[in-house]
């Protein structure tokens, strides 16, 4: 399933940043995502796989946990909550792995692309794995 992976910033602000519109600061983050919700998708993951581009990500769900062994090239991993609600960022997720306790999902993408942080919100246009909430 090719999705398109959208993210709004959260309660990350700065103080005295000028406060804009919640359409104005809705970005796009990965032009192309493709959703593992199976076992056997979860299982490979990005194992194999040519590096990813710059607008790929892959999203892990159910998944609370990940590992970066056998991969080819260093990868970001972001946990976000059953709400779509970022948890934890990893950048560069290191090749014994991370987790993040009450992670719902997992989005794996090319290290330094994902400019996301604990608070953000994100949402898959044309699924309804993460409500969008702007």
């Amino acid at each position: 399933m090719l999705l398109a992976l959208s993210a709004m910033p959260g309660s990350r602000g700065t103080a005295g940043a000028s406060r804009t519109s919640a359409a104005s600061r809705v970005t796009v983050v990965a032009a192309r995502a493709y959703v593992a919700a199976r076992p056997p998708g979860r299982l490979v993951g990005m194992l194999g796989t040519p590096d990813p581009a710059p607008d790929e990500a892959l999203v892990l769900l159910p998944c609370a946990a990940v590992h970066g062994v056998g991969l080819r090239a260093r990868i970001a991993a972001v946990f976000v909550d059953g709400q779509g609600r970022v948890l934890r960022v990893v950048d560069p997720l290191p090749r014994r792995g991370a987790s993040c306790r009450g992670a719902h999902a997992v989005i794996e993408a090319a290290c330094g692309v994902l400019d996301l942080a604990p608070g953000d919100q994100v949402w898959l246009t044309g699924a309804d794995l993460f409500p969008h909430a702007a």
